[in-house]
């Protein structure tokens, strides 16, 4: 049998592959760009393009649809929230022609991908989360303003939105404001690109990951990794990271939630260990699979291969043992950490922050016990080049890339079926705990 995996240019769509391949299965890869790393794997034995769903969802759909009428694949993984959205929109014409590795419910989906949702349900189950506000109104701005203790976070609900035009775009990155007067310009900025975005209480402390597997609910996969390096040190994926053993406080909470949500499929959750209390406190579901993937397979938690298992047989054995202290590196990612070093510490910043000598030294320590890449392997040297490529191509404008060329131009309209994001939450104007 073969299986698909989309969203070929990130890490964990490389790790999937490298992973089935590497178990004897045939995978075929799928990406709006061209220089999509996984597609240059050896372990990848067909390849296609699709256009991209920041163009329009029916006109992805089309061209996913396309390609598994070419491929004729026997299970389809979606990679990102931003793919699963469009697929969602089209399910039926897809699930027609594939089947789809096991996902959560709809609903559950929904609270996963909303963070204010996210925060929603952990508050009812007594987990720590950051105090957040959430507006209703533009005009409210003014008066949470001096009643904040600064510095906050000002984060995108979602990572992506679906528009009323059919597109499926980006939130964009989280902004950070360090004073009162900062606030309105900081949160209109982000508010454009995301509508009525979170403001957030500022964690500072080492970020962590709890990974798992779930069948209906229930654990039978588990894994714990803690950040080293991030790409932005201010926040943001990371480009260095450690296996850790399973964090009593945050394994309770990542099984409660997803108890709760009666996940089915893989999802990350992610935390930050306050460094004022010590606690730990939620940030966000990943409902999919996530970036720093290459590490759990590396440490011991193949979970490509366990979904994959689990779509196919219907059931999964557990695996809750692995490696601790194995460090996973994204090589190109750590190079976008010291370009972010060398441009010095943002004005206001008042978190950890690396300095130049130090962010050079620990990028050319290039081996080590236990440490594997993401993207470097001798034995499959080509995503490497590819990732390279692809971020040089990032600095060039959009109208010199050939990105997403559409493979067909008719298929069924699923724009009446596209989900549009509700923008605005049902609190207004309060502060949570």
């Amino acid at each position: 049998m073969t299986v698909l995996v989309t969203d070929a240019s990130g890490n964990h769509a490389l790790a999937v592959v490298r992973s089935l391949g590497r178990h004897g299965i045939r995978v075929a890869a799928a990406d709006s760009a061209w220089c999509a790393k996984a597609l240059f794997s050896r372990y990848c034995s067909a390849r296609a393009i699709y256009p991209p769903a920041t163009r329009g969802a029916s006109e992805f759909l089309r061209g996913l649809l396309r390609i598994l009428e070419r491929l004729k694949p026997a299970l389809l993984i979606p990679m990102t929230e931003r793919t699963i959205m469009a697929i969602l929109a089209g399910r039926a014409a897809v699930e027609s022609r594939v089947a789809l590795a096991p996902l959560p419910s709809r609903e559950a989906i929904a609270v996963a991908f909303d963070k204010e949702e996210t925060l929603r349900l952990a508050r009812s189950l007594g987990i720590a989360v950051p105090r957040t506000v959430s507006l209703r109104s533009l005009d409210d701005l003014a008066s949470v303003r001096d009643g904040l203790s600064y510095p906050v976070v000002i984060k995108p609900r979602r990572s992506e939105f679906a528009t009323f035009d059919d597109r499926i775009v980006p939130g964009g990155a989280a902004a950070y404001c360090f004073q009162a007067g900062d606030l309105v310009p900081r949160y209109l900025e982000v508010h454009r690109r995301a509508p009525f975005p979170l403001i957030q209480e500022f964690i500072p402390g080492p970020g962590y990951g709890v990974s798992a597997l779930c069948v209906r609910g229930t654990m039978r996969a588990l894994f714990a990794h803690r950040r080293l390096r991030t790409i932005k040190p201010t926040g943001s994926g990371s480009s260095l990271r450690e296996s850790v053993p399973p964090p009593p406080e945050m394994v309770e909470a990542a099984r409660a939630l997803l108890g709760a949500l009666d996940w089915h499929g893989v999802a990350m959750v992610e935390f930050k260990l306050d460094s004022r209390d010590g606690r730990a406190k939620l940030m966000e579901i990943n409902g999919r699979f996530w970036n720093s993937l290459p590490l759990a397979v590396a440490a011991g938690v193949d979970f490509p291969f366990l979904l994959y298992r689990l779509a196919t047989e219907g059931e999964v054995p557990e695996c809750f043992e692995y490696r601790s202290g194995v460090r996973s590196r994204w090589l190109v990612g750590d190079v976008q950490h010291v370009a972010a070093v060398l441009r010095g510490r943002p004005a206001g910043w008042s978190d950890a922050f690396p300095s130049r000598g130090r962010a050079l030294a620990d990028f050319m320590k290039f081996f080590g016990r236990d440490l594997y890449y993401d993207d470097l392997w001798l034995s499959d040297p080509l995503p490497l080049l590819a990732d390279v490529a692809d971020l040089a191509l990032r600095r060039l404008p959009d109208r010199l890339l050939r990105r997403g060329r559409p493979l067909v131009s008719e298929a069924p309209d699923t724009r009446a079926d596209m989900v549009v994001a509700e923008v605005r939450p049902r609190e207004a104007g309060t502060m949570t705990s």
